[in-house]
């Protein structure tokens, strides 16, 4: 990153270890209201937990969000695209915000949702090569989150199916990543190996699981050169959101170790 997109970084990570608890709250423009995320006061009430270092949102959340201050002092990242999940291609994210509305609403970065699927991969590099081309004008860090479906990320081919998506997007001037936990997770070595150096890496939670699986997840992740992590329901679909994010905040302060027992959030 060039001077200007670390100085915007460094409002979105500890700007002295460079790792990160990002929270996405996202998810209401795919799929509608849901538990956790029902309307922005539910966030509203947590989101100043001294853990978290950044919230990625779509411009109406942001907008309403800034009102209530629940925002200041963590790093904003506008969400640039999306898609409804009852769309006929829920797959092919369109761009929905602008470079210029994520410098009028003082974001620190931005984000692509990109779902390689082998049909809308093209899409998918022509939409991050043109957002980085305006983003680096403006000194804008961009946050991809990613997701490999299909074939050719089944199975054994999982693994280098996601290396080279990631290759692809640091390629194109991506400079962060937010990926899926591989189907096992002891694979996460191979699969950050040699990546780390010249891209942030930020695992996504996934579905709702147990906190103690989040904390291994975090563990593992730092333990191979990952940033942290940016895990949206494992966290505002939690009973005890507050609690949970005290133990993951307590966690990413350590220097990287193996005792994966996490404290208790119940």
């Amino acid at each position: 990153m060039n001077g200007s997109k670390l100085a915007r970084w460094s409002r979105v990570v500890n700007p002295q270890t460079g790792r990160g608890l990002i929270i996405p709250i996202d998810h209401g423009l795919t799929s509608g209201a849901m538990d956790g995320l029902r309307n922005s006061a539910m966030p509203a009430r947590w989101l100043n937990h001294p853990s978290i270092t950044a919230v990625v949102a779509h411009k109406g959340m942001v907008a309403r969000l800034n009102e209530t201050g629940c925002l200041l002092g963590k790093g904003v990242i506008l969400q640039l695209n999306g898609m409804i999940s009852s769309a006929a291609q829920p797959h092919r994210k369109e761009m929905l915000a602008s470079i210029d509305a994520a410098l009028r609403m003082g974001a620190d970065a931005v984000s692509l949702d990109l779902v390689f699927d082998g049909e809308h991969d093209s899409h998918n590099l022509r939409l991050l090569g043109a957002v980085a081309d305006e983003a680096s004008a403006y000194g804008l860090p961009i946050l991809v989150m990613v997701k490999c479906l299909g074939a050719q990320a089944a199975g054994d081919a999982a693994i280098p199916r996601l290396r080279r998506v990631v290759r692809s997007i640091w390629e194109l001037g991506g400079d962060a990543v937010k990926l899926q936990k591989p189907e096992a997770i002891g694979d996460i070595p191979q699969l950050l190996d040699g990546l780390t150096g010249d891209i942030d890496v930020f695992f996504a939670g996934g579905p709702r699981s147990s906190d103690e699986e989040i904390a291994r997840l975090l563990t593992l992740g730092l333990n191979a050169g990952a940033k942290g992590l940016c895990v949206g329901r494992n966290v505002f679909q939690n009973a005890h959101p507050e609690k949970f994010l005290t133990a993951l905040g307590l966690r990413m302060a350590r220097q990287p170790d193996t005792n994966l027992a996490l404290v208790n959030a119940g």
